[in-house]
């Protein structure tokens, strides 16, 4: 929009920092005395044009949002065109007011470092007897007026699993009034159900060997001395009473008129094998005592039989006895048979 008529023509262009032209920039004629002669806006290729600009100086502005705004000036004269170097328009400085709030932090207040406390020695062991672990760590048939001096509660020191294996201390419930005093040894067994027995029988595992280490009346501490395999949480501990490592007997002629019923072997074992543990239906009260070899057969019909292997008695008790099998032409089941091999000489090992 002039101000004032006029003949002078201007043209020019405007560029940014890089030299890229800039489309829609408003250009501005300013007079001397500040007003507006007319205003024109750069198009796609950054150009823009002025028709009828008053003779003399004319100061150009140039104004893009995001640039700092220019400005220049250019000479008009009569009916001739001014031709405007190209307008750079720097980009506009950013400047951003930032305000943070917060709380006066809370300084926790750390209490001095105690160190723990350091382990306890682990407890002393007293010496076990030699003996043979078959004779402690087989199978059994349950005693009834067997004592149960205790029960295995926990682990002493860690909660979790409840199983235990050698060198851990375990808590027992039972102490000095039930007759357990420091050093004494006790097995710890569990029942279990015979697999495959219609009428439900029960039979007794030995899962290892205790040894009391502490004791107050009612409450006692143990270590696992060795573990037959795990022993658990609610095994009841028995006297100790070990066989001693003997060699077996001399082999002699099967009794098969005085023979024992293989009655079941260990937890979950439903056959016999060479090296496994079973239990018979006879025992001291039939002359049966460790050491003493049995042959293994199986009845038939007609009064047939069929020998199927030979066994160690490895523990009597007075109504049982419990054999290990040193060698097997077949699998040895429940309700074969175990006849003692008697001798000739009277003298027996």
């Amino acid at each position: 929009m002039a101000a004032e008529p006029g003949s002078g023509r201007a043209r020019g262009s405007v560029v940014d920092e890089s030299g890229g032209v800039l489309p829609g920039v408003t250009v501005s004629a300013v007079s001397d005395d500040g007003h507006v002669l007319a205003t024109a806006v750069t198009d796609r290729v950054g150009q823009y044009a002025f028709d009828a600009l008053p003779e003399g100086t004319v100061h150009l502005t140039f104004q893009l949002e995001g640039f700092s705004i220019g400005s220049g000036d250019v000479t008009i004269g009569p009916d001739r065109d001014a031709t405007v170097a190209p307008h750079r328009l720097l980009l506009a400085a950013r400047s951003e007011n930032v305000t943070v709030q917060g709380k006066t932090p809370v300084v926790a207040v750390v209490p001095p470092y105690v160190a723990p406390p350091p382990n306890p020695p682990p407890p002393v062991v007293v010496s076990v007897p030699e003996h043979d672990r078959d004779s402690i760590c087989g199978p059994a048939m349950p005693d009834a007026g067997k004592e149960r001096l205790g029960t295995i509660r926990s682990r002493r020191r860690a909660a979790g699993a409840e199983l235990y294996v050698r060198n851990e201390e375990v808590v027992v419930d039972g102490g000095t009034a039930e007759h357990l005093t420091v050093g004494r040894n006790l097995v710890a067994r569990r029942t279990f159900r015979v697999p495959g027995d219609s009428q439900g029988a029960i039979g007794e595992h030995t899962a290892g060997l205790v040894q009391i280490v502490s004791a107050s009346e009612h409450t006692s501490v143990g270590v696992v001395v060795y573990a037959c395999d795990e022993l658990m949480q609610g095994d009841w501990l028995a006297s100790f009473a070990p066989e001693p490592v003997r060699a077996a007997e001399p082999l002699g002629t099967p009794a098969f008129d005085d023979a024992a019923k293989i009655l079941y072997g260990d937890a979950g074992q439903i056959v016999g094998a060479p090296g496994r543990l079973m239990v018979i239906d006879r025992g001291r009260n039939h002359g049966l005592q460790p050491g003493q070899r049995m042959t293994l057969f199986r009845r038939s019909a007609g009064s047939r039989r069929s020998v199927v292997g030979d066994a160690v008695v490895v523990a009597a008790r007075f109504e049982s006895a419990t054999i290990k099998i040193v060698h097997a032409t077949d699998v040895i089941e429940f309700g074969d048979w175990a006849a003692p091999q008697r001798y000739l000489s009277a003298s027996r090992r």
